[in-house]
């Protein structure tokens, strides 16, 4: 045996199987793609299935193994064939498989190859044959597998070179050193990898599968005990334990004791003091093969009243049954545990994930909630096929507290009247969560007020300067109309319409400034800024809507109160409806405009 190459003529029968078992394994077994490969152990008698490979449930190709390096002429002739044939018809008796394939160490003669292939006359079946050609290029698609195949001559020729003793003389003769080990320790075993670092602070080693059956086909194992006094992780490792990982577990070293692993040669090792121990997660779902997870609410009578459609996440498997993550709308998680038999029910549970999720999406997803009532009866399906029928014990728990609710509603009225998309925001000040439920309430024609810390900015008409003077220097209310209320949520900045802003007693800033400019003949289009006095807020309210002041409106937000109320202004109701009836006149131009700023 070479470093390159296997030969096949040479290896025994048991290291032939093994190694032509693993090929096949890696080439179908992809269970995400509906497709698994099953390796019969022959001793229990093969049913005429060495290795077969499943789609879909069914048996779609069965591969024959026999070990005859000299073929199957001459002096084989008779006793080998006969051997073919007998395998070959008991497949088809027992399977009907389409595909039949005949696996042996050496390449077949023209005979040989008319010999197999004619076992198929008058049945639906193509029996082919794998030779040590067809083998050689297979496994030349997968090195790490022909460096496994390859190892064992590789290591004695290491030893007798003594190439642990080489000297680091070059520039990168410690990188090229260190990937030889690497790939030299992912050839130890065809199904797990190896990868390692070396630090000031030890040794880290990860071992990784190569192959979606490697636990099956290679079972790696720890023996540890753990003492803790944390339910919690308690609840983990034994969920762990029952239902697979589908979330990483933490186990701190100083609750583990006794640790060991248990496996092949290989794997083997005295691990010494553990700092740490994490279980991680089954590797998630392919994206390109998306699994479908129906979730069906019933009536008494047994038809569905609600249907969710998600896709399935991640899924596991222990000692007590299966389990699985499925997500609903891109944020509602749902978890089920799923026993194999037994007076258990099994157990669901359900999770929301909210911040930068679309509105309209979390919206949906409070919908599957609320279907979540107490003795419902729920229906779980996988791409059509009933997996679980069972009745909730409890309704599920109230993942969306009434201050976020409240928020979704008023994004999503939002996004009706202006014709946008939004996202359930992190994190919000109190400022902007108040600008954007006023927005909500002047869309929808309320009347309302602005949060603190606003002030009002007009270019003054075409008045007398000696008159704008005079009302510049004393406090005075305000009253005026802003063809363009604009307010920015999430960084896009909105119209809301035309609307009238009022304050019973403002001062202009910097009015000395302001008169001195008027004086100077500059009386029309200088900005005039009046600052709000006292505790009363600016009033704002739409022009757009029907005849009439608008109704006024609070806040309504449980966690953001306005501020002293009870010393806000609701008067000058006739004096607001006569300006707004003024300003809504259509032959109505205003010389000035006026719009709402942030003090600084």
């Amino acid at each position: 045996m070479n470093r390159d190459s296997i030969e096949w003529r040479h290896i025994g029968e048991d290291r032939f199987n093994r190694i032509v078992e693993a090929l096949l394994t890696r080439m179908y077994h992809h269970p995400s793609l509906a497709s698994t490969v099953e390796v019969i152990d022959g001793r229990g008698g093969d049913g005429g299935i060495d290795v077969a490979v499943y789609v879909d449930g069914k048996v779609d190709r069965i591969f024959q193994l026999k070990h005859f390096p000299e073929g199957f002429s001459g002096g084989f002739r008779d006793s080998r064939r006969r051997q073919i044939k007998d395998s070959f018809d008991t497949s088809w008796t027992n399977h009907r498989p389409p595909k039949w394939t005949l696996v042996f160490p050496g390449n077949p003669t023209i005979p040989e190859g008319k010999y197999v292939t004619g076992l198929g006359k008058g049945k639906k079946v193509t029996p082919t044959v794998w030779g040590r050609a067809r083998l050689d290029s297979e496994l030349a698609r997968f090195p790490d597998l022909l460096d496994w195949a390859t190892r064992d001559s590789l290591v004695e020729t290491l030893k007798s070179f003594g190439q642990e003793t080489a000297a680091l003389g070059g520039p990168n003769d410690l990188e090229d050193r260190v990937r030889a080990l690497h790939k030299l320790a992912d050839t130890r075993s065809p199904y797990w990898g190896e990868d390692f670092s070396v630090s000031e602070h030890g040794f880290t080693k990860i071992i990784r599968a190569k192959h979606p059956r490697a636990a099956e086909l290679e079972p790696l194992g720890f023996r540890f005990n753990v003492t803790t006094e944390d339910p919690s992780l308690s609840q983990s490792i034994q969920g762990v334990l029952d239902y697979g990982a589908r979330r990483r577990v933490s186990i701190p070293g100083a609750a583990v004791s006794d640790f060991s692993a248990i496996g092949p040669d290989w794997f083997r090792e005295d691990a010494g003091d553990v700092q740490l121990i994490e279980i991680p997660p089954e590797d998630p779902m392919p994206t390109d093969h998306n699994t479908r997870v129906t979730l069906e609410f019933l009536d008494d009578a047994g038809f569905v009243r609600a249907n969710h459609q998600g896709l399935l996440t991640r899924k596991s498997r222990g000692q007590k049954g299966i389990a699985f993550t499925a997500l609903f709308y891109g944020v509602f998680e749902l978890d089920a545990e799923i026993p194999f038999e037994g007076p258990s029910a099994g157990n669901l549970s359900v999770s929301l994930v909210t911040p930068d999720a679309a509105v309209s999406d979390v919206k949906k997803a409070s919908r599957v909630l609320e279907d979540f009532k107490e003795g419902a009866t729920i229906q779980i399906l996988w791409e059509g096929k009933r997996l679980l029928r069972a009745a909730t014990d409890k309704k599920a728990p109230g993942l969306i507290d009434p201050v976020t609710e409240l928020l979704i509603d008023d994004l999503l009225v939002l996004e009706e009247k202006l014709n946008a998309t939004f996202v359930v925001p992190a994190t919000l000040t109190n400022r902007d969560r108040v600008m954007i439920r006023v927005a909500r309430l002047l869309v929808e024609g309320w009347s309302t007020w602005l949060p603190p810390g606003v002030s009002l900015t007009a270019e003054t008409s075409d008045d007398p300067p000696e008159k704008l003077a005079g009302h510049l220097r004393a406090r005075t209310a305000v009253l005026m109309r802003n063809p363009a209320m604009p307010i920015e949520i999430q960084g896009s900045k909105f119209n809301l319409g035309p609307v009238i802003v009022h304050h019973p007693d403002t001062v202009v800033r910097d009015w000395e400034t302001v008169v001195q400019t008027l004086a100077e003949g500059a009386a029309v289009g200088t900005v005039v800024n009046f600052d709000p006095q006292g505790e009363q807020l600016i009033r704002v309210i739409p022009m757009s809507g029907e005849a009439g002041t608008p109704q006024l409106a609070g806040w309504g937000l449980p966690d953001i109160p306005v501020p002293n109320l009870e010393q806000q202004n609701t008067s000058d109701v006739e004096r607001i409806e006569e300006y707004r009836a003024d300003r809504c006149r259509p032959e109505r131009h205003d010389a000035g405009t006026a719009s709402v700023l942030e003090s600084p």
